[in-house]
């Protein structure tokens, strides 16, 4: 018995001491790793060692992250060991604002028109190759050839092309609809009904209180999933096919992790899906849903709808902590809400969709249930009042506010507020690809070229230290999605502030302001360790570092040293995730 009991400890003796190296400090024992990358150049995201030449990884998490000499220590005859000949290696991706779940959920046919009378016959022809008594949808009514202050598309222009169906004819920018006369008929909108929220959520109306046919954010989104429900068969594959293929796009450029800003009517559909890719092992990223409330009462439903969606979709993967708000609309609608009136309505500044003191109330529900926050605010009358209801909602709880508050987009920012984004500590969450611009932007004629040359600027909150996250916020779908969905892309623009070489006509000008563009150190910043922050994993991904779980890319290009115009061009040779190759391969020329 003694003999036997000698034998088994002397076995376990001899495992252990397979599984661990002297570390040559002190004589204390370090166990080996699965898997050691050297020799490479590794951007961290970790400020305190933001720069590497070696990682080593034991199961899902780095255990050593330094210089090549010290990973030998946890070299042993089972680890496989990669020298990576000086290639770029960053941390795994997080896309802090996309909607993937959106992908196809609708279904246009698609109109191009420069003047009314085209237009006008390409929707009559386009409702008589699709006969039937049910809805029509169409895209996409330009802004400038309808929108001015107030002005906008009317429903008896719609009504020349087609009488007696309903149609909804989306704009360009999608924030807007206009709808024939048919269609407001059978949403049951008329003279009475009330707006949900008047100047955003809206349809506008003639003097005499009539609906003119142009429908404004919310008040169009409301009917949606009732009236536009995915119940045709064919529609439902594609759409189901549609946010895998989106999935994909995004985990083969190296994203592991992603906050869905949400599905507007549609998110039943959308996490009964991804709960399915998670149970049958096929969702591969960690994916955050929500609840978006983009009509003021929609707020009062919301804890009690995260909590829902927690009980039925929840799992390690999809996860459920964060409402989304729509504080205003856009400018091109003339949605957002401003501190100074539009440039061609000069009595009208917007509207929120939500006072100071409801977000105020609102933040303080989500703090007692421990939910966070993602607001949309383009103008800067929204961002300030974004920012006074965070203020009095930390002061009623006395610093002990648990909501993060991120703010979206983020347009134009008054100068005086940005120093206050920092000390409130607000998450400013930025889409890079939308700094660019042309000489027809539509937003110039709303604004004017003092405000549009100071939108979309992050670099003064990077320099703040606020923590900005970035993100691709795209669902449109056709041939630039991929594009669109690519992080490098967003990282090329936030460099430049212009489009890609080959897009651009003669000598197009960065967008201003010219001192806006953002380093690479910033950009990978702003889609690692400050997107972890947001969706609070900070201590767990974000960065390459010691404890946290082994996501990470391994580029062919280095970011830092090719051209800027190539930078949209960059391909993962490989991405790893939890200590697992998910996609690409470790080059088979540097495996030793």
């Amino acid at each position: 018995m003694i003999r036997k009991s000698y034998v088994v400890l002397a076995g376990l003796l001899g495992i252990l001491s397979a599984s661990c190296t002297s570390d040559g400090d002190g004589g204390r024992d370090r166990e080996s790793a699965d898997l050691i990358l050297n020799n490479a150049k590794i951007f961290t995201s970790n400020r305190e060692q933001p720069w590497a030449e070696a990682v080593a990884i034991k199961g899902d998490r780095f255990i050593y992250v330094g210089d090549s000499a010290g990973a030998q220590i946890f070299r042993s005859d089972h680890t496989q060991f990669i020298d990576l000949d000086g290639r770029l290696v960053i941390p795994g991706l997080v896309d802090s604002h996309a909607h993937p779940g959106y992908i196809d959920v609708e279904q246009y046919g698609e109109i191009s028109a420069t003047n009314e009378a085209e237009l006008l016959a390409a929707v009559k022809d386009f409702a008589e190759a699709n006969p039937g008594d049910g809805w029509l949808r169409l895209c996409c009514w330009p802004i400038d050839l309808y929108v001015e202050g107030n002005r906008g598309p009317l429903k008896e222009t719609l009504d020349l092309a087609v009488l007696d169906r309903p149609l909804w004819f989306v704009s360009e920018w999608w924030h807007s609809g206009w709808l024939n006369s048919k269609a407001l008929e059978e949403l049951g909108v008329g003279q009475n009904t009330p707006d949900p929220k008047p100047g955003v959520a809206a349809f506008v109306r003639a003097a005499n209180g009539e609906p003119t046919g142009w429908v404004k954010e919310g008040g169009g989104w409301q009917f949606f999933a009732e009236h536009f429900p995915i119940d045709d068969p064919e529609h439902s594959q594609s759409h189901e096919e549609n946010m895998v293929a989106g999935l994909q796009l995004l985990s083969e450029s190296g994203v592991t992790t992603l906050y869905d800003a949400g599905n507007f009517g549609f998110e039943d559909l959308v996490y009964g899906f991804m709960a399915g890719l998670e149970a049958e092992g096929r969702l591969p990223v960690r994916y955050e849903g929500t609840y978006q409330v983009f009509t003021p009462e929609r707020r009062h439903s919301a804890v009690s709808e995260i909590k829902r969606y927690r009980r039925e979709y929840g799992g390690d993967r999809l996860q459920f902590n964060t409402v989304k708000l729509f504080m205003d609309g856009i400018y091109q609608n003339r949605t957002s809400a401003l501190l100074e009136a539009y440039v061609d309505d000069p009595s009208y500044v917007g509207e929120t969709i939500l006072s100071v003191e409801e977000l105020r109330d609102f933040l303080l529900e989500l703090s007692e249930d421990r939910l966070d926050i993602h607001i949309h605010a383009e103008g800067d009358l929204a961002v300030k009042r974004v920012l006074d209801a965070v203020e009095s909602a930390q002061d009623i709880a006395n610093d002990g506010l648990y909501t993060r508050v991120t703010i979206s987009h983020l347009g134009l920012i008054d100068p005086t507020d940005l120093l206050r984004i920092s000390e409130l500590g607000v998450i400013a969450n930025f889409t890079p690809w939308w700094f660019t611009t042309d000489e027809h932007d539509s937003v110039i004629v709303s604004l004017g070229d003092a405000r549009f040359g100071r939108m979309f600027n992050p670099k003064p909150l990077f320099d703040l230290g606020v923590v900005v996250t970035l993100s691709s916020d795209e669902w449109w779908g056709g041939e630039r999605l991929p594009t669109y969905l690519n992080p490098y892309f967003g990282m090329q623009i936030g460099h430049t502030r212009q489009f890609p070489n080959e897009w651009r006509e003669g000598e197009e000008q960065a967008r201003p302001p010219t001192d806006g563009q953002l380093s690479i150190e910033q950009l990978i910043m702003g889609y690692t360790q400050n997107g972890a922050y947001q969706m609070r994993l900070e201590g767990e991904i974000g960065s390459i570092e010691k404890g946290k779980l082994a996501d990470l890319v391994l580029l062919d290009d280095n970011l830092f040293d090719i051209d800027s115009d190539r930078i949209w061009k960059t391909k993962p040779a490989a991405v790893l995730m939890e200590g697992k190759v998910i996609r690409g391969a470790w080059p088979e020329e540097i495996q030793q």
